[in-house]
């Protein structure tokens, strides 16, 4: 025999064992143990798809240093409620992201590439057994499973799960929130719903007035379901006391501590304007919504189609009214994301987890043989294929950051930091002090004719550019995410 038939016989013998161990968790089992059984193999596979490149990520861009740099900034100040950025108060996003971010830095001292990351993988672990919860709550156990399994190798999910950016606790709190919905209008537990609405003021604590986003899928959803009587159900003064409780405070303390109407600004362009439709209705600005979307939901974003159209076309009403949920879910978290004017695959982030329940429950609807051998395959293909491009990627990513010389020479002598056209948020972190941005070279050399003396870090593109140049030498360089600068000190 060959050795080609060899392995061809080994692969098949392990889908096989694989699809009997599905079979065994989800059918053979009682429910107890079926429901503690499959959750321990979901967390077992999740936490190793997670964990094993566990902080090996370099921090690249002012977007992933920024947190990361406030959590410092509350370790070394112990000022939990208006942290810093090189001496700034951050007003732009509340602060639940650094906070998790110190506290799991809190017993070393300092905030390091690992407890940065920290945070983000437990909420990615939290969204993946929310999601199965939901989906064992509105379609049984094997959908449970199954939508677990989908969550956690969505692209997403997979790739923000590493990255210290408060969009993957966004997208566990509203996963949390709608989760204790699925209690209150399908369990029964009215008690439920003072949690959802305080989950939506925890999702506020991440990002923002974004959050509010789960208000209304559960305002649709119940309109879609029993009209406008039917929003009585969703009232819940507790609920929406702790709602308010957990808003209000901090958007205050940012009116109390704001100088110069920054908080308004902040309001007004970075909260509310950021996400408003600018502009005609070009072909990109028209397409560019469903390639993030594809893209957050890959490798399953070609079954979307299929999973809708089963939705859509549930006969039985009790199912229709459980698929309902997650159509709207997903709908509600697309449309107010493409009508805004700026476009990110993260902001699509939420959709993973109603997609992947969709999706569960078209799987667990279809007629196929050899279904669970099948999709054990393509599952395992999934999960191997994430791996394996983020075994190629992380280090590629990581290989185009390169700061050893300036740590080198801050290690060496101590000074004054300066950055032009670079991530100055990137060195703040990777060298444990502030580093002020300057418009341009000239900016610098002012400051040194003041006596101020320091190192400048500027982006080689914006070089030529400085017609004083001899006044400064080079002491040498490096890359941020690709793009070469220069350190510069004065002659």
């Amino acid at each position: 025999m060959s050795s080609k038939a060899t392995f061809d016989r080994e692969e098949a013998r392990y889908v096989d064992l694989v699809a009997l161990g599905v079979r065994r968790i989800v059918g053979l089992c009682g429910p107890d143990a079926a429901a503690w059984s499959g959750l321990g193999l979901l967390l077992s596979v999740s936490a190793l798809l997670f964990f094993f490149d566990f902080g090996a990520r370099v921090l690249a861009s002012n977007d992933e240093a920024r947190f990361p740099v406030l959590a410092q900034d509350i370790l070394a100040r112990g000022d939990w409620l208006l942290p810093r950025l090189n001496g700034t108060p951050h007003l732009n996003k509340p602060p639940l992201s650094a906070w998790l971010i110190a506290l799991a830095s809190w017993p070393g001292g300092q905030v390091t590439q690992s407890t940065a990351a920290l945070p983000s993988l437990l909420a990615a672990l939290g969204v993946v057994v929310l999601t199965s919860w939901t989906a064992r709550r509105l379609f049984g156990a094997e959908t449970a499973l199954v939508a677990g399994l989908i969550v956690v190798t969505t692209y997403g999910v997979f790739d923000l799960a590493r990255v210290p950016m408060p969009d993957i606790a966004l997208c566990l709190a509203v996963t949390a929130a709608m989760a204790a919905f699925v209690a209150t209008e399908f369990g029964h537990h009215r008690r439920a719903l003072i949690v959802a609405y305080a989950l939506v003021g925890v999702a506020s604590l991440t990002k923002g007035p974004v959050a509010l986003l789960g208000l209304v899928v559960m305002t649709t959803y119940t309109l879609s379901v029993d009209g406008p009587p039917g929003l009585r159900r969703l009232a819940s003064p507790t609920g929406l006391l702790l709602l308010g409780l957990l808003v209000v405070p901090w958007w205050l303390l940012g009116a109390a501590s704001d100088r110069g109407g920054a908080m308004r600004d902040v309001a007004v362009n970075d909260w509310f304007g950021w996400y408003l439709p600018h502009g005609g209705w070009r072909w990109r600005a028209v397409m560019d919504p469903f390639a993030q979307t594809a893209t957050v939901l890959l490798p399953w974003a070609p079954l979307v189609p299929a999973a809708l159209w089963s939705a859509l076309r549930a006969g039985d009403p009790m199912r229709g009214r459980r698929v309902r949920l997650p159509v709207i879910w997903a709908g509600v978290v697309f449309i107010l994301i493409a009508l805004s004017h700026q476009q990110r695959m993260r902001y699509y982030l939420p959709l993973c987890p109603p997609v992947a329940l969709l999706i569960a429950a078209w799987y667990s609807r279809i007629t196929l043989p050899h279904k669970e051998r099948v999709g054990a395959a393509v599952w395992l293909l999934a999960a191997l294929g994430l791996g394996l491009w983020q075994a190629h990627a992380g280090p590629r990513y990581n290989a185009a950051t390169d700061l050893r010389a300036i740590v080198s020479l801050t290690q060496a002598r101590t000074k004054p930091l300066y950055a032009v056209e670079v991530p100055e948020l990137v060195f703040t972190f990777s060298l444990k002090q502030p580093v002020v941005l300057l418009s341009d070279l000239r900016q610098f050399e002012a400051l040194v004719d003041e006596g101020r003396d320091g190192y400048l870090v500027i982006a080689d593109r914006v070089l030529p550019a400085s017609s004083a140049a001899s006044r400064v030498q080079r002491l040498g360089g490096g890359r941020v995410n690709g793009r070469a600068f220069s350190i510069l000190a004065p002659l």
